[in-house]
């Protein structure tokens, strides 16, 4: 009895390949590898520089981001050693962060609505009075909730605290 075994030649050429791919695929593989390296390399040469470089250049704008600490303490020290105007002074000349503090505002409110009701009298003015002795703190709440409003805030007066 014989046996013959079949085989597709392209296909075990191509198995043959990938398990012992031929000297200039690996020649080829490894300098690709070794030129991948090397950019990677120059490009970790190139971040450490721009390190070094940041870590030692002379910080000249107030604004930059690495100061926000230093002007958020520097406030403080000038609010506690009653600092603030020359410290206000120093951080709008050098482009700083300006500080911010706590302040009482008082204002007067106005509001204005429309209230209507009806009122049982013999002449206008007696209407009028009869309105007036029907306001209350309910009626305008009940106005504001329910109507429209304009408010307006005058006399205002800002101090630190």
């Amino acid at each position: 009895m014989d046996i013959t075994i079949a085989t597709d030649r392209p296909a075990a050429d191509a198995l043959a390949a990938e398990v012992d791919p031929p000297r200039p695929a690996l020649v080829g593989a490894l300098a690709r590898a070794h030129a991948a390296e090397q950019a990677a390399l120059r490009r970790v040469a190139e971040l450490e520089a721009e390190l070094r470089a940041a870590r030692t250049e002379q910080i000249t704008d107030g604004a930059d981001p690495r100061l926000v600490e230093f002007w958020d303490r520097a406030g403080r020290i000038a609010d506690h050693a009653d600092f603030c105007e020359e410290y206000d002074r120093l951080a709008d000349a050098m482009n700083g962060v300006p500080r911010e503090r706590e302040w009482d505002v008082t204002a007067q409110a106005v509001i204005t609505i429309n209230v209507s009701r009806i009122v049982t009298a013999r002449t206008a003015e007696d209407a009028e009075s009869g309105l007036r002795d029907q306001i209350d703190d309910e009626v305008l709440i009940d106005a504001i909730r329910y109507n429209s409003y304009d408010l307006e805030l005058e006399d205002l007066d800002a101090e630190r605290r």
